[in-house]
Formats: C-alpha cells, sequence, structure tokens
C-alpha cells in the first residue's frame, strides 16, 4: 500500500461532491470500532479500528498535537488495497469553552502530477468545524494523511471530540460499500504558566 500525504490549501477548498452510489450497491456499515491508543507514549494519537470477519479492516487516526493547547489535528486513514476511498467526513468539537467551535485551516498545496486531484470542504456547523473530502481522486487507493493547524482553540476547553465517517468501496459487480463510523475523545492538557 503506497502513502503519500494529503495536503490541501485553505483558499482552493472546493465543494464539488461525487456522484452518488448506485441503488444496486452492497452497503455494510461499521459503527463499533476499537479505539487504540499510539504506542509511543510522547505522543496523543488514537486510532479506530475497524474489524470485518474478526479481520482488521481499516484504520482511522487522529493525532491532535498537544503544545499545549491542539495546534494541529494529524488525521491518517489506512484501509485494503482492493478498496478505493469514496468520501470522509470529520468534525472536531471542542467541549467546555464558550461554544464556539475550533478554527480549523487546510495545508497544502496537493501533492501528486496526475489528475483528479482531491474536492475538500472545510466549514463550520454549530459547535463543529466541519472537514470534508468529497473526492480522493488518484490518491483514493493509498493510505491518506491530513494536516489541520489549529488557528484558534476555543478558550477554557477542556476536551475534543472527534467524530468520523469514512466510505469506502470495494470495486466489483456489484461495488459493495462499507461505511465506517466512530467517535475519538481527548483530554486537553491544562494550560501552565511556566510551560515545558
Amino acid at each position: 500500500m503506497r502513502r503519500r500525504t494529503f495536503l490541501a490549501s485553505a483558499l482552493t477548498a472546493a465543494s464539488t461532491t461525487a456522484a452518488g452510489c448506485s441503488a444496486a450497491d452492497s452497503r455494510t456499515e461499521h459503527t463499533d470500532p476499537t479505539i487504540k491508543t499510539d504506542d509511543n507514549p510522547r505522543d496523543d494519537g488514537k486510532y479506530l479500528e475497524f474489524l470485518k470477519d474478526g479481520t482488521d479492516f481499516a484504520t482511522v487516526g487522529v493525532d491532535p498535537r498537544f503544545a499545549p493547547l491542539p495546534d494541529h489535528f494529524h488525521t491518517s486513514i489506512s484501509h485494503p488495497e482492493d478498496t478505493e476511498l469514496q468520501s470522509h467526513t470529520q468534525r472536531f468539537v471542542a467541549l467546555g469553552g464558550n461554544g464556539t467551535p475550533p478554527q480549523l485551516s487546510l495545508q497544502g498545496p496537493f501533492m501528486g502530477d496526475h489528475e483528479p486531484h482531491p474536492s475538500v470542504s472545510l466549514f463550520r456547523e454549530g459547535t463543529a468545524a466541519v472537514v470534508e473530502v468529497h473526492r480522493f481522486g488518484e490518491i483514493a487507493n493509498e493510505t491518506v494523511f491530513i494536516d489541520l493547524p489549529v488557528t484558534r482553540w476555543p478558550e477554557s476547553a477542556g476536551r475534543l471530540v472527534v467524530e468520523s465517517t469514512v466510505k469506502l468501496v470495494k470495486p466489483g459487480l456489484p461495488d459493495r460499500t462499507h461505511v465506517l463510523d466512530g467517535q475519538l475523545e481527548f483530554e486537553v492538557p491544562a494550560e501552565t504558566e511556566t510551560g515545558e
């Protein structure tokens, strides 16, 4: 499985939607992932691990990089080589603050020389900052990495909730669609006067 960093520019984030699945598609929903933490104790990353028939199927990871407040949200999506990423939605909610969502940006530009490039939207919805990838383009069959710098974290917010929905397609007759749903929660370290 090839790996390539998936980066986007906030100014060029598009809102083009990908074509929907046909009515004949076979659809499986995965809504009970196992939550794992990063092996490195210095990292804050957590992962949603999805199983299919008792074996590893796909993983969605988030590393919020506290310093001491979140300054980057690093997302990764790994999936089988015979599947393609169709869409991805993440909602970032800061709890315990003033009710405003965190402000995020998308780093860019896209990597790669071939089209189509991924199509991405970044917007606010209520108390959530939302990132939607409508089309993955040439990197649909790869492990994907998304870097989201945090430009403002809500004052006094002490928890982060990240809701993720990923749609994978295994081409065939008919196509088989897998929808992965899960949620990760993080405690934001208390900011100290002296720092570290």
